[in-house]
């Protein structure tokens, strides 16, 4: 059996550059016998039963020259598909899994790190009200210490002026009683009248009683004084104590030292420490609503890869579109424009309309489309066909006589 070929100019450019494509016009076995005759240079479908699609098939495969497909490749290629997408539907479980496992761990340093800043705010915020605490009873025990220590200063103030009035009046006894001593010796020699000695004596006991007077106010001067004194060394002793107590929380909270000396610190130096822990609490406010945000966004991630994997593992793997799986693959073939390719009915499991676009898909790569086949639809498309893009030849018949399908 031998071929006979023909030559069709591809378009007129081609055709002036002398570039000519060649293409299939007819079979013949070796006794000169027509298998096939009049092929279109574009799309040519033959009507053919088996047996003689199979010598067709057979003699252009002798010949050379053109690309034969057959069902079975599109099967493979189906079932390589298939595979594919098996394999990349395994792919995105497995690193959705992976994603789903990324997002637990995420979340539980999300988690450690929201309750380690809850921790943290809510020592900020205890640590604050024990400073506020403590430095107000260290202002309360400054300003009683203040007050103990100027009541203290007026009892000594008033003991000193008692005890002044108390020293004049003593002072004025003893004048008295050199007085009343030279008017004696002067009545005992008669030089002074005994008037001027009783009165002497009126005074002296005037003085007595006046005496005896600023005792007692001395006295009870004195008492005040010692009370005052001994209030004050115990608002003393209070301020110490709760300095100390404020000193001692400040070591315990790990606080770094204010700096502020020996001795009891001034108000606007605790002002400004408590400042301090305002500001430090703000701050570990804000890293506890950062934290929760942050782990919000993390729990809601893994809820959503969680979703996505049982989404992805209860779609299983997705259906293909054979016909659009064989259209990528016809597109993907190597086929050149002066090569024909020849289809044994290979793309009869596609129906029809499908059968018609992979024909069309080769016949777009400017390569001459031979495809046998005995199904009435497919060669009702082809005689349909505008007569430049193909046309449909039995077996046997020439190119002028044309197939016309009348329904019934």
């Amino acid at each position: 059996m031998r071929l006979k070929f023909a030559f069709f100019a591809a378009d007129s450019k081609q055709e002036d550059k002398g570039v000519r494509q060649l293409r299939f016009q007819e079979l013949r076995d070796t006794d000169g016998a027509v298998l096939v005759q009049g092929l279109h240079p574009a799309i040519a479908v033959v009507a053919a039963n088996a047996g003689a699609r199979a010598r067709a098939v057979a003699a252009l495969a002798d010949a050379g020259g053109c690309k034969v497909i057959r069902a079975s490749d599109l099967d493979e290629e189906l079932a390589r598909a298939s595979r594919a997408a098996a394999k990349e539907h395994e792919a995105r479980v497995s690193e959705k899994r992976d994603q789903v496992a990324d997002a637990e761990r995420a979340l539980a340093e999300a988690a450690d790190a929201a309750e380690k800043a809850v921790h943290e705010a809510a020592t900020a915020a205890s640590d604050l009200a024990r400073f506020e605490d403590l430095a107000d009873r260290l202002a309360s025990a400054e300003e009683g210490y203040e007050a103990a220590v100027r009541a203290e200063a007026e009892a000594a103030r008033s003991l000193a002026a008692s005890l002044s009035e108390l020293d004049h009046v003593l002072d004025q006894r003893r004048s008295a009683n050199v007085s009343l001593d030279e008017a004696r010796s002067s009545r005992d020699n008669r030089g002074v009248p005994e008037a001027v000695v009783q009165q002497a004596v009126n005074v002296q006991a005037a003085l007595a009683s006046a005496e005896a007077a600023k005792d007692q106010a001395v006295e009870q001067a004195d008492e005040y004084y010692q009370g005052a004194r001994a209030a004050a060394r115990e608002a003393l002793a209070a301020l110490q104590q709760a300095h100390s107590s404020l000193s001692r929380s400040l070591a315990s909270t790990g606080s770094p030292d204010p700096g502020w000396g020996p001795g009891v610190p001034l108000p606007g130096l605790v002002a400004n420490h408590r400042d301090q822990l305002a500001a430090r609490l703000a701050a570990a406010g804000s890293a506890e609503s950062r934290a929760k945000e942050a782990e919000a966004a993390a729990r809601s991630r893994l809820e959503s890869d969680r979703d996505e994997l049982d989404a992805l593992e209860s779609a299983g793997v997705p259906e293909l579109e054979p016909l659009g799986v064989a259209l990528q693959w016809a597109n993907a073939q190597e086929v050149a424009r002066e090569d024909a390719v020849v289809a044994d009915d290979a793309f009869g499991s596609f129906g029809p309309e499908g059968a018609a676009a992979l024909v069309t898909a080769f016949s777009e790569r400017g390569c001459q489309v031979i495809y046998l086949t005995e199904d009435p639809s497919v060669l009702s498309w082809a005689i349909g066909l505008p007569s430049e893009a193909g046309a449909a030849t039995p077996m046997g018949a020439r190119r002028e006589r044309r197939f016309v399908l009348i329904s019934s």
